[in-house]
């Protein structure tokens, strides 16, 4: 895939009119491509290599389409969160397909103000979850997963894992701007969705790993 130092080498990002089909495009081509394994350790299903790798790949993305560079953000973000996750079953159940590209990894898009946690609220044998997650991109048709803080009774915060199968899980219109087209990004909501104590990822109170914020960094810099 890397072609010289600083010059990228793709097959042909794929193209289609609907936004729906794009989107599944975008991200069997972007896990071909090996860019869901770039910079990820081998021991985690990845490929090993650097963010400036990862950098100068998903630079070279958006300079052929915006959009898919914006699936690549939310899935190799996703996948870092999980890789980073203290609920090592679920993390290591779910990256396998991630990285292959056989299920999107949805990314809240960063907000202005403060996120508010969705509502926790216990039940015999799980949660009920509530609130507004705001907007999401990756939400692809083949189905998705989708990292979110939660505040539960007595004042506990945590990541949780909701999957868009999830019942209860809200989503409204596609953003239909040229540079969205395809990314399947929508406003999501919780309402009334159940939730079990074994998809809580980690507290969120645990320091985060650095590497989380960085990947998404250097990502965010290559669609500027």
């Amino acid at each position: 895939m890397l072609a010289a130092p600083d010059c990228v080498a793709f097959a042909a990002v794929p193209a289609h009119l609907n936004p729906v089909i794009q989107g599944d495009l975008w991200l069997e081509w972007i896990a071909r491509e090996g860019l869901t394994a770039l910079a990820l350790p081998p021991e985690a299903g990845g490929q090993g290599g650097t963010l400036a790798e990862l950098g100068r790949a998903a630079r070279a993305l958006a300079r052929h389409s915006p959009g898919a560079a914006r699936v690549l953000w939310a899935q190799r973000l996703c996948i870092e969160q999980l890789h980073a996750a203290h609920n090592r079953a679920v993390a290591d159940y779910l990256l396998p397909d991630l990285i292959a590209g056989h299920r999107a990894g949805a990314c809240l898009l960063p907000c202005a103000s403060a996120r508010v946690p969705l509502a926790a609220r216990r039940l015999e044998r799980g949660w009920r979850l509530q609130g507004r997650l705001g907007l999401a991109a990756n939400l692809q048709w083949a189905g998705f997963v989708l990292v979110a803080p939660a505040c539960f009774e007595g004042g506990r915060r945590a990541r949780v894992l909701l999957s868009g199968d999830d019942d209860g899980l809200r989503r409204g219109p596609d953003r239909s701007e040229a540079d969205w087209h395809g990314t399947r990004t929508a406003e999501l909501q919780a309402q009334a969705l159940f939730f079990r104590d074994d998809e809580i990822l980690d507290a969120e109170d645990m320091l985060p790993d650095p590497r989380v914020a960085e990947v998404d960094r250097v990502l965010r810099a290559a669609l500027a």
